[in-house]
């Protein structure tokens, strides 16, 4: 399989390569991305015809060259040089280990090109935008569909009149739209340890298919009732997964969800490892790259230490702790387990580590229930003016006791720690963890033994690393 993902990855790779003309050209692109706002420039998602095929471009456009911000699915006519992606920076002889690389990202992405329209963008109305759209792949269009629908939706939120920090974080949490959102606003949410729930995931999965299951209930007596059921919540979470832009986290969730589902049925488990692997093999023989994204290593670590360590969990204090008191111990070992499998990815790719995780968990996975429920009887209720305007004044609430929460636990004393780790080092904490855990339970020498290696390599590392 390692040779089959790799030969797959070659490929993709080397039908991705393309060989742009020197200098400034006519071009023009499908919108297949909300816009996303710099200082100077909208950087927009395009595909672009080339050769007689359809490339995923990354344009950056002056603001001033825009009359209006640009839509998704609309076709667009500029003028630009386009080239094989690359970064902004330079290293100027400084250590640049740690500096993102946005060009190899772009080409994890699937884009093969990056380019700057300078001069005025207009937008085409004509039959060619939807030749251009014929040229895609089916599954292309419909995400780009959804897309258009988000958009829709997105614009139902400007009549709740929210201020621009809270509009951004209901539309990244709700709607997957992170576009808007600030760069002091995704470091408060960093700092104090809840950007996965800006990152739409199993989190916001579990609570739109419990509030599913709660609506679906009755059905539970009849005879084809659980068929149903499992069909209706694998139908809408898909169709959530497609509206809110396909990322791997949620893609990671809707899978897992699907295979739980369908097993329930069968009277089989519920949290099994299994279902993971099958998640990730699914994910990567369509996507080989997503094995290198960020977000795919830690969603699928942070998933699978929870389950790994849920039976030791219940079968060394679980069965302890009363029965009122089950659902904070859960939320407590899910909170804790999740920091333990990210925190070390997480300080080697972003140099930090939340202090503060537990109470800002406490704020904002409730507020992430009131908002996403009370996001879906919003938009069933738009219909009538009444109730939508109630469930939006609850929205505008939530979000700002949400957003001022996080602020204010992120500007506290040792609110987060700078840890910056190497990657050998990262790579040897792992195994570290595992090692340990099995000399605590089972109190094996050898055990000890990988432990003590492991710790001298991860420290051996980090100080060559410094």
């Amino acid at each position: 399989m390692l040779l089959v993902g790799f030969a797959t990855d070659v490929m993709q790779h080397e039908g991705n390569r393309t060989v742009w003309p020197e200098g400034m050209r006519q071009w023009r692109g499908v919108v297949i991305e909300n816009q996303r706002s710099t200082a100077k420039t909208w950087r927009v998602s395009l595909i672009v015809e080339k050769d007689g095929s359809a490339r995923k471009v990354m344009l950056s456009i002056l603001k001033t060259a825009l009359v209006r911000p640009l839509q998704t699915g609309e076709c667009v006519e500029f003028d630009a040089e386009i080239k094989k992606p690359y970064n902004y920076f330079a290293s100027n002889g400084q250590d640049s280990t740690y500096i993102f690389d946005y060009a190899k990202w772009l080409e994890r992405q699937g884009y093969a090109g990056q380019g700057f329209a300078p001069r005025r963008v207009s937008i085409d109305s004509s039959a060619e935008g939807t030749r251009l759209m014929g040229m895609l792949p089916w599954w292309q269009r419909v995400r780009i569909y959804a897309l258009t629908l988000r958009s829709r939706l997105l614009q139902q939120y400007d009549k709740l009149g929210l201020a621009k920090t809270d509009a951004a974080v209901l539309a990244a949490l709700t709607l997957g739209e992170k576009s808007g959102i600030s760069k002091e606003t995704r470091q408060a949410f960093s700092v104090s340890g809840a950007s996965h729930v800006l990152a739409l995931s199993g989190l916001h999965l579990s609570i739109l298919v419990t509030f599913l299951l709660f609506l679906l209930y009755p059905l539970r007596a009849r005879r084809w009732g659980m068929w149903v059921i499992a069909l209706v919540c694998i139908s809408l979470t898909w169709a959530f997964v497609l509206l809110t832009g396909c990322s791997v986290s949620i893609v990671r969730s809707a899978l897992m969800l699907t295979l739980m589902l369908l097993l329930g049925m069968r009277g089989e488990g519920f949290a099994s490892l299994n279902n993971v692997v099958v998640a990730a093999f699914v994910i990567l023989c369509v996507s080989p790259q997503s094995l290198m994204d960020t977000g795919f290593q830690m969603s699928f670590l942070a998933v699978f230490f929870i389950i790994y360590f849920l039976p030791y969990y219940h079968e060394g204090i679980g069965w302890r702790i009363p029965r009122w008191s089950n659902r904070i111990a859960d939320f407590l070992y899910v909170t804790l387990i999740a920091q333990l499998a990210t925190a070390p990815l997480a300080a080697c790719v972003f140099g930090r580590f939340p202090l503060m995780f537990i109470a800002t968990n406490v704020l904002v996975i409730p507020c992430a229930y009131i908002l996403l429920i009370g996001a879906v009887l919003f938009f069933s209720l738009s219909w009538w003016s009444v109730g939508a305007s109630a469930v939006g004044w609850l929205l505008g609430q939530v979000v700002g006791l949400l957003t001022g929460g996080v602020e204010k636990i992120a500007a506290l004393p040792l609110s987060s720690v700078a840890v910056q780790l190497s990657p050998l080092t990262t790579l040897c904490i792992y195994p570290l963890i595992f090692t340990f855990f099995a000399w605590m339970r089972f109190r094996r020498h050898i055990y000890a033994y990988w432990s003590l290696l492991f710790l001298g390599l991860a420290v051996s590392f980090q100080l060559r690393g410094l």
